[in-house]
């Protein structure tokens, strides 16, 4: 018998079935240059929601709204002065 176990690319999560299991894949590319570059990773629900797809409605309610870009910027200048 063969068993086929799914482990999470970001959280490192396993699960022995494909169900609530997803290909995440971005393709970076630029008009200018031919140079194009692709990431894939396979991911668990859970992590799928934590990049913001495919959150459900009721975790959409409790979520804390967004960054700034105001909040952003400030972030980096903070890990740039470290």
């Amino acid at each position: 018998m063969i068993t086929t176990i799914y482990k999470c690319d970001k959280c490192g999560n396993e699960q022995t079935t494909r169900k609530k299991f997803w290909d995440v894949n971005i393709l970076v590319s630029c008009e200018y240059f031919t140079d194009n570059r692709q990431k894939r990773i396979e991911v668990c629900q859970s992590c799928l929601e934590s990049f913001g797809i495919l959150v459900s409605e009721e975790k959409k309610a409790t979520l804390p709204p967004p960054p700034t870009v105001e909040d952003l910027i400030r972030e980096i200048i903070t890990l740039v002065q470290e």
